[in-house]
């Protein structure tokens, strides 16, 4: 019997609400006149330009089908029959599509993962491909970066050795953090795992999305034979290995590293180092995969420092599978989604992404789609979270582990001593003491015609040779590359380099410079800088690196932090913090970043393979959780305590960190095994949240998943932590715990209240059966919290074996007001509601109403090919022009202007050659204009009911600004009136004599007398 799959689908309806500039998003809260942080507007409309496009299909893919989805704890097996005919199925579907756009041809087809191709497509074919039948989106190719801090890593030349520099003959230990994490202690982690840390990560696979791999390293040496989980891996695996076209660089895979992708679509202008083969061009991918799962006892040596000792990754014997998708100058989105259905179709278990994405990203991308689609076939994901410091938090969608980076507990530290006496610590590595020698401010020694600002920064060529031989040499740090700045000194005949923070971050982070170096913080370099620039003759001398004990768990400077733009604050991301800050692991020989088998590098990138091997290890325990079990499980059981017991701190910061910085602490892994409770969600939970932002994920029969899925607020995503980011005078949110305990287990709620608020736990007390679940509310109450800022707390549930501890984020907002609303009578009116978070006055005005403009002609024929010249009569096409200081700038037209069953699409061009689009099935389409300027606007009939050849079109425009004239006034009434915290205010905006077959737009403001708190958009069509 065939198997049965969905048929073609129509394409789905887009939705149309409109798009404001960011000063007119309704419900922003002001606090003295400034807005607070918000979500960005979500434009439902397409931008097209010529270019590499990832094309989205409306039917599942294979891990999420019902009849192909793997059972939870199971990977997918893409061997069976009904794979097989599924794949069927999508091809078929997938040649549909193409037979409607001319001249398309994938470079890259995804089927697992994600339903969907990659291929390179003029402005016009990427336009005529959004309103196919059965494409859901069409997205432009995107460069992501990977998340390493800038200038980390080996440096590729060697250390001079000259008459002023001696070495101590001492080595630096190398960080353990396994270790520091606690899993080597009795009743560690390791200790529960058979076989113990050697045998750590058996029978379990992880995938790693990166810039490939070296398997000559020695941390990817075969695994001794025979292995206890061969036929384990042999029933899960379904990857090969491919060794790569470029015979110069190709890999072997054993049975450590058992695969090797790699995926290069999206690169428009390869470069040297760009070869066609899964090999690492730049370490980082070797360095995250061996961090993760490296093999056990390497010895290893850092080049350029005097750091040796021996390496484990934190699940040794766990496989690799490695997927290069980084490039020279970054990730395109077309080969990250190509990895993740790789990597889902060959059966990781775990997935690591140290590549960073934007903050406000929708989570309808395809990215993060590809990641929604793993995690929902039992594929736990750590991701980075970035390295760009606070309010710039990536990879924000509840799907994943998101990991901020933490310091360990060893430090490394270097002394500056001047001429004076005078003497300052700094961080450095380098094994070789630097006798004294003259110091140079490398501003005051810039070449003949070079900026001093630029030479202050050791840019490259800026400095002058005569004036830096022999010489220890200042740098200011920023712009370019830590590593470079030494590099630059070295090349102008320097001995020695002091970095030191001026206008960033003032943290300090170890690098293997090409002369020894001390970086030193920002008061320390002032002083140094003022001596140099102050004294005749002014010389210094470094030490060599020492090694010190230190408090662990500082967040680094760069690591990214919350709030979360994409939810507005709702979504308290990263998740977790993990070691991120002087890494050691394996690098490639003579690559971008690195000289020998092992190098240090800082960053985000090293935090979530970290996080990745330590799911490994859970899983080997638990592979029955789920990934969100999992990911809470680390959640729930994290501190927010140093290694020394108190605060954790952000380095750099004169305050304790917060869950805007760490999520719910830094992990503390040998609790994770027996969490008690858990917060778990499923593929239901993850479209609801998407619902709640106003993103529109589609089902599987093309629809409008939102149509059917629960409602909810994002506040209320069953996260292990809470966050509230425009708190109106009150809220309450509800969570659910699961008992992952053979007992029942009884719990007890202790409130660690945010400042500024009241908050009550209702039960105060679950009683929860093994394996069985039980709900929660929290009621916060704002009592004297400043609008705009945070306050932070926690709600931690404890019976006599654990403490389920959840952070809490919150901040007030002034007003809480819809941001649209719609009117259908001519002399009428329509009441809005709001929610007030003060005590005072709410005042409404109307801007409006406004007719508009209208633009009339005919459209003849349909199907019209919109790249022909001239262009066929089925295609109207217009100018319009936004002048500076349009606060709303639509375009649109309206079904009811056209013959029942038409189908009409409106976009509009930019001078640069972008495109702008809402095609989607019928004929109610709008655009909303970016900016000032002038557009090409196109009205094209795409189809005519049967039997019209030709009608007539209307091309509607609305231009707003602050003194725009209506053309019928509206009013609010009442104009003014009392604010209380958390009451609802009402107010009624009427108009009169509006004429039928005519859409009036308007826009709503309210304020508190002195400020603007927010907008509605007010749309009229009597």
């Amino acid at each position: 019997m065939s198997q049965q799959h969905p048929g073609r689908r129509r394409r789905p309806g887009r939705r149309t609400t409109s798009l404001l500039v960011p000063a007119l998003v309704a419900g922003l809260a002001l606090t003295q006149g400034v807005p607070a942080q918000a979500a960005p507007d979500k434009p439902d409309q397409n931008t097209f330009s010529a270019g590499t496009y990832l094309v989205q299909l409306d039917d599942r893919p294979v891990a999420t089908y019902s009849k192909t989805a793997p059972p939870q704890g199971e990977r997918l097996n893409t061997r069976s029959q009904a794979v097989r005919d599924y794949l069927g199925h999508l091809k078929r579907e997938r040649e549909e599509v193409l037979d409607e756009v001319r001249g398309v041809r994938p470079a890259l087809v995804y089927q697992y993962a994600l339903n969907g191709f990659a291929a390179k497509l003029t402005a016009r074919q990427a336009a005529e491909m959004a309103r196919t039948p059965g494409v859901v989106s069409v997205v432009r190719n995107e460069m992501l970066q990977p998340a390493v801090a800038a200038g980390t890593g080996s440096a590729t030349t060697a250390a001079m050795r000259t008459a002023t520099t001696t070495a101590t003959g001492h080595s630096l230990p190398v960080p353990d953090t396994a270790a520091f994490l606690g899993l080597k202690k009795r009743g560690g982690l390791y200790s529960k795992i058979p076989g113990g840390q050697r045998r750590a990560g058996e029978g379990l696979i992880i995938g790693v999305l990166d810039t490939g791999i070296d398997t000559n390293n020695p941390s990817l040496r075969a695994l001794p034979e025979p292995r206890p989980d061969a036929e384990v891996i042999a029933k899960k695996w379904k990857g090969s290995c491919d060794r790569g076209e470029d015979v110069e660089h190709q890999v072997t895979c054993n049975n450590k590293v058992i695969g090797a992708q790699y995926f290069r679509a999206g690169l428009e202008d390869p470069q040297d180092t760009d070869w066609a083969s899964p090999m690492d061009a730049e370490s980082h991918g070797t360095h995250t995969a061996t961090t993760a799962a490296g093999d056990i006892d390497v010895p290893a040596t850092v080049p350029d420092s005097g750091i040796s000792g021996r390496i484990s990754g934190l699940a040794p014997a766990a496989r690799i599978a490695a997927y290069k998708v980084c490039w020279s100058n970054g990730c395109p989105n077309v080969d990250i989604v190509a990895g993740f259905d790789k990597a889902v179709a060959d059966g990781v278990d775990v997935i690591n992404y140290s590549i960073g994405g934007g903050n406000g990203d929708p989570t309808t991308g395809p990215v993060y789609q590809a990641m929604f689609n793993a995690a929902r076939a039992g594929v736990f994901v750590s991701a980075s979270a970035g390295n760009d410091g606070p309010g710039t938090v990536s990879n924000n969608v509840p799907w994943v582990a998101t990991v901020a980076a933490s310091s360990h507990d060893t430090g490394y530290r270097t002394t500056v001593t001047l001429g004076n006496g005078e003497s300052f610590d700094g961080v450095g590595i380098s094994a070789l003491a630097v006798k004294s020698a003259p110091l140079v401010d490398a501003g005051k020694a810039a070449r003949a015609g070079v900026d001093a600002a630029q030479a202050e920064l050791c840019k490259p060529d800026t400095l002058d040779a005569a004036k830096v031989k022999g010489a220890i040499v200042l740098c200011e740090r920023g712009d370019n590359a830590r590593t470079d700045k030494s590099a630059q000194v070295k090349a102008a005949g320097g001995v020695g380099m002091v970095l030191y923070n001026a206008n960033v971050t003032d943290e300090e982070i170890a690098d293997a410079h090409t002369v020894p170096s001390t970086h030193v913080d920002s008061a320390a370099g002032q002083a140094i800088k003022a001596y140099a620039d102050g004294t005749a003759r002014a010389t210094a001398a470094l030490g060599a690196a020492r090694a010190v004990k230190q408090p662990g768990a500082q967040i680094a400077g760069f690591s990214s932090g919350g709030p979360d733009l994409t939810s507005g604050g709702d979504l308290i991301k990263p998740d977790m913090a993990a070691p991120g800050v002087d890494i050691v692991a394996g690098t490639v020989p003579g690559s971008l970043d690195a000289k020998g088998e092992q190098g240090m590098m800082s960053g985000t990138s090293m935090a979530a393979p970290h996080v990745a091997g330590l799911a490994l290890l859970l899983r080997s325990l638990h592979p029955d959780w789920s990934p969100m079990e999992l990911k809470s499980a680390l959640m729930t059981t994290a501190t927010t305590k140093d290694s020394a017991g108190k605060p954790i701190r952000r380095a750099g910061a004169d305050s304790a960190a917060t869950p805007l910085d760490y999520g719910a602490g830094q992990v503390v892994p040998n609790r994770a095994a027996d969490p008690g409770l858990v917060y778990d969600s499923t593929s239901a939970d993850w479209i609801a949240y998407s619902c709640s932002l106003g993103e529109h994920p589609v089902a599987a029969d093309g629809s409008d998943a939102c149509a059917t899925t629960r409602k909810i607020d994002p506040s209320d995503f069953n996260s292990p932590t809470i966050s509230v980011g425009d708190l109106v005078g009150r809220q309450t949110v509800t969570r659910t715990v699961t008992n992952l305990g053979a007992t029942t287990g009884v719990y007890t709620a202790t409130l660690q209240t945010p400042p500024g608020y009241k908050a009550t736990v209702s039960p105060k007390r679950l009683v929860v059966p093994a394996g069985g679940s039980a709900s929660y509310r929290v009621t916060f109450t704002r009592t004297s919290a400043a609008f705009g800022d945070w306050s932070y707390g926690s709600v931690t549930w404890s019976d006599k074996h654990h403490k389920v501890r959840g952070a809490v984020a919150l901040r007030a907002v002034a007003l809480g007001a819809q941001s649209e609303a719609t009117g259908k009578d001519a002399t009428g009116s329509v009441t809005l509601t709001s929610r007030t978070g003060y005590r005072g006055t709410l005042t409404t005005t109307v801007n409006g109403l406004y007719a508009g403009t209208t633009s009339t002609g005919t459209l003849t024929g349909d199907h019209p090919d919109m790249s022909a010249s001239p262009l066929p009569p089925s295609v109207a096409k217009l100018k319009v022009t936004v002048p500076e200081g349009t606060l709303l700038a639509r375009l649109a037209i309206q079904s009811r202007g056209f013959l029942p069953g038409s189908d009409i699409d409106l976009d509009v061009h930019d001078a640069d050659g972008n495109v702008y689009s809402m095609a989607g099935e019928g004929s109610d389409e709008h655009v909303d204009l970016p900016g000032p300027g002038t557009y090409d606007v196109y009205v094209s009939q795409y189809a005519l009911p049967p039997g019209a050849t030709s009608q007539k079109y209307t091309l509607h425009t609305w231009l707003i600004g602050a003194d725009t004239k209506p053309d019928h006034p509206a009013t609010a009434t009442p104009a003014e009136q009392r604010a209380d915290p958390g009451a609802t205010a009402k107010v009624t905006v009427s108009w009169r004599n509006l004429r039928a077959g005519h859409t009036y737009l308007g826009l709503v403001d309210y304020g508190n007398g002195k400020h603007t708190l927010g907008s509605t958009v007010l749309t009229v069509t009597p």
